[in-house]
């Protein structure tokens, strides 16, 4: 049997909610997925082209991404925002470092 594990924490002072905990466990896989971590079985095209629909997901505002944060209990606009900085950040850290490697 495979084992799961939460990987939601609640914030200080709330409650545990099993309804928020499954809506944050959805954001915490979308974002995996986002960042390459959830397609490790796929082959490197895959990979990529899954990671480009996933990453729009968190950045094109949409009804789903609106409703799933909502049950979270979060701000979508200020999950989108994070989002968008933290994929901003690596391709930048990619980009200086394929520069660095260049002869």
């Amino acid at each position: 049997m495979a084992k799961y594990e939460v990987k939601a924490v609640n914030v200080i002072g709330e409650s545990k909610d099993p309804i928020k905990s499954l809506w944050r466990n959805v954001l915490i896989v979308a974002l995996e997925d986002a960042i390459g971590r959830g397609f490790y079985s796929y082959g490197r095209f895959y990979q990529k082209r899954f990671m480009e629909s996933a990453r729009n997901y968190f950045l094109e505002p949409n009804a789903d991404f609106k409703s799933v944060c909502t049950f979270a209990g979060f701000d979508h606009e200020y999950v989108r925002m994070k989002a968008k900085k933290y994929f901003k950040e690596k391709a930048n850290e990619k980009k200086n470092y394929l520069q660095s490697m260049q002869w």
